[in-house]
């Protein structure tokens, strides 16, 4: 299973209306609903034109079963989890769903879908109300209301410091088993696989590294292993061992297309060096022509390419 790590950027250069950060994403749990965990991007909140705060949100299935159904919904067998991009406006309490995305089990987009454009209310409680909540500047009278209270400690402020696994028990106790697993196995390169995989999806860079030092060292020539520790590496601003281990797995494996893309997403979005990037990107596409990423690749080069 090779898990491409493809976050907001990504989508910055597809839709040009929307600001490139040069960093990897940190998403901060925002909450839980009945089929997912979703998180926020705080650094993508940005004012649009219209006077709106745009802002992405991930949603993450909670389980096998939900992820299941997500998949039926949107039509992907291969779903893993979803962004969606939002417009909300403060004042007026009500928010437009822009943009869907929707990734796969190896963190590569496999398809785009575009929402509507009519403003929907948000209703209090939703996802969407905590969104605005956590992004929306406060009111001046609000302000000086707050000010007259004594400052107590706020339960939410609290559970949203909590690291978005642990809300997850799925998540949590997979880790546990998977612990337990390579415990007793600890010569099982693909025990400690599955748990740099667990911790990859809990957002757990430092830790997903060490489980994949792990197999690496029972399993040094696995290309799969070495991209997605590199997009540990990445996640943690650490760009030269990313692209270290993205250019060791297009060593052992001429034709892996994973490892081409996050080189040249790096090089391009991260260090900023577009003619290494269209470089990378070019032989990518003579790898391949047809798929979704290939046609993102093509709009790449047709972008930069000077």
């Amino acid at each position: 299973m090779t898990r491409l790590s493809i976050s907001i950027a990504t989508l910055t250069f597809m839709l040009c209306v929307l600001p490139k950060p040069a960093r990897a994403v940190q998403w901060q749990g925002l909450t839980a609903t009945s089929r997912h965990q979703v998180a926020l991007d705080e650094e993508s909140v940005r004012l649009t034109q219209q006077g709106r705060l745009a802002v992405w949100l991930r949603f993450t299935p909670l389980g096998n079963n939900e992820r299941k159904d997500a998949g039926k919904e949107y039509g992907e067998k291969g779903y893993r989890s979803h962004l969606e991009y939002y417009e909300i406006d403060c004042s007026e309490q009500n928010a437009i769903l822009g943009l869907i995305d929707i990734f796969g089990t190896g963190r590569a987009r496999l398809k785009r879908l575009k929402g509507g454009e009519l403003a929907e209310i948000i209703i209090p409680g939703s996802v969407l109300d905590l969104a605005a909540q956590k992004i929306c500047p406060v009111l001046e009278e609000e302000e000086i209301e707050e000010e007259r209270e004594e400052p107590a400690p706020v339960a939410v402020e609290e559970s949203e410091s909590v690291p978005a696994h642990e809300a997850n028990p799925e998540t949590a106790q997979k880790i546990k088993e998977l612990l337990s697993k390579t415990a007793i196995e600890p010569s099982n390169p693909e025990a400690w696989t599955l748990l740099g995989n667990a911790y990859f999806d809990a957002d757990r860079p430092d830790d997903a590294i060490a489980a994949y030092n792990k197999a690496l060292a029972l399993r040094p020539e696995d290309a799969n292993i070495l991209n997605d520790q590199g997009a540990m590496y990445r996640q943690k601003g650490d760009f030269t061992r990313a692209l270290a281990n993205f250019e060791k797995a297009f060593k052992i494996d001429p034709y892996n297309l994973e490892s081409l893309y996050n080189s040249g997403y790096v090089y391009a979005f991260d260090l900023n060096d577009i003619p290494k990037a269209l470089q990378i990107w070019k032989r990518y596409l003579e790898l391949d022509k047809n798929s979704e990423t290939a046609r993102q690749v093509e709009s790449f080069v047709e972008r930069y390419q000077k």
